[in-house]
Parts: C-alpha cells; sequence; structure tokens
C-alpha cells in the first residue's frame, strides 16, 4: 500500500497522484513538481510590473477610449454622405468609416477579453491582447493600401498624402512591436498562469 508522502494518507489503489491531496506518489513525479515550484519561484523573481500597468491602467483606459471610438465610427456611418466628397475619395471613406467600425468592435472584444483573462490569470488573456495588436496593425496596414489608392485633386498636396502614409506606417510598426514585446514577456511568465503549457 502506497503512502503519500505530503499528506500521508494510505492509498491502497496505485495512482501518480494521491486523490487526498493531489501531490505525485511517484519520484518521477515529485521531481518534475519540485521542478515546477522552481520555475515557478524564479519567474515570480522576474518582476510583474507591465503585467500589473496592463491590468490596472493600461486596459482599462483602452477600453474607454476603444469604446468611445467605436461609438464616433457608427455615428459616422449613420451621418456619412458620399456626395460631399470628390468622387476618388468617395471609396476610401467609405472603406475608412467600414473598417473602423469592424475593426474597432473586434478590438473592444479583444480588449476586453484581455482584461478578464490577465485578471484572471489564463492564457486567453494574453491570446487576446496579442491579438488587439495584431488587429491595430492589420488595420493600419489598411488604411496605407487605402491612402495610395487616392489620386489628389487640383489643390490637395501629395506631401498630405505622404504624412498620412507616413502615421499610418509608424503606427503599424508600433503595433509589431508591442507583439513581440508582449509575446516574450508573457512567454517568460507561463507558469504564472493556469494554462502555462499553451503555445502561442
Amino acid at each position: 500500500m502506497a503512502v503519500c508522502p505530503s499528506c500521508k494518507r494510505e492509498n491502497p489503489i496505485p495512482s501518480t497522484h494521491c486523490p487526498a491531496c493531489g501531490a505525485p506518489m511517484t519520484a518521477e513525479g515529485q521531481q518534475a513538481a519540485e521542478r515546477e515550484r522552481i520555475n515557478r519561484r524564479n519567474v515570480g523573481l522576474m518582476g510583474m510590473k507591465w503585467y500589473k500597468f496592463l491590468v490596472y491602467f493600461n486596459l482599462p483606459v483602452s477600453l474607454l477610449i476603444n469604446g468611445y471610438g467605436l461609438y464616433e465610427s457608427i455615428d459616422n456611418w449613420n451621418s456619412l454622405d458620399l456626395s460631399q466628397y470628390y468622387e476618388n475619395l468617395q471609396r476610401p471613406v467609405y472603406v475608412e468609416t467600414l473598417a473602423s467600425m469592424v475593426l474597432g468592435g473586434l478590438v473592444l472584444v479583444l480588449l476586453a477579453v484581455a482584461l478578464w483573462g490577465l485578471l484572471k490569470r489564463k492564457w486567453i488573456g494574453v491570446r487576446a491582447l496579442l491579438g488587439s495588436y495584431l488587429v491595430n496593425a492589420l488595420f493600419g496596414l489598411l488604411m496605407i493600401v487605402v491612402v495610395m489608392q487616392v489620386q489628389p485633386e487640383p489643390g490637395m498636396e501629395t506631401m498630405l498624402k505622404t504624412q498620412f502614409i507616413s502615421q499610418y506606417a509608424t503606427s503599424m510598426a508600433g503595433m509589431v512591436a508591442m507583439f513581440v514585446l508582449n509575446k516574450v514577456y508573457f512567454n517568460k511568465r507561463k507558469p504564472l498562469f493556469q494554462t502555462e503549457n499553451a503555445e502561442i
């Protein structure tokens, strides 16, 4: 009859873990549990300042800002009158407004899931956070494509078009950088999450 090394309870049925306390019953299991404990301790020593900044400030503020942005996009869509635009600007205005609504709504959902998931220490929160960065980067790329299709009317300066492309390119690069940095940051802290074995 095996005796649990943790709670000392006798277990007549052979098993890898104690049915009473869940502790590993085999030497290999105990070694794995010890490695996991050391891993968690080492991860804890890395610090979680960025995590705290995300869940207690960045994500709540981002939810408010993106929520207001989505409201404005819907309002603009409802009041959109393409007759006020030059013919070669109608399509870009239409695409920009529609993209702001669709992708803005998707980002809002991802941010909400990210906040909930990170607070619950679930890996889905990390996935949602990274997804929000990718969607924002996609929006920047889409806007670059749209602006490049615009043919300036007389009086419209090409410099203005270049400025818009530069603005969206900078935003897109920033989102890609945030994706990479956060992926590295959270991958190093997987053991602190309930689904630490998940891959991204």
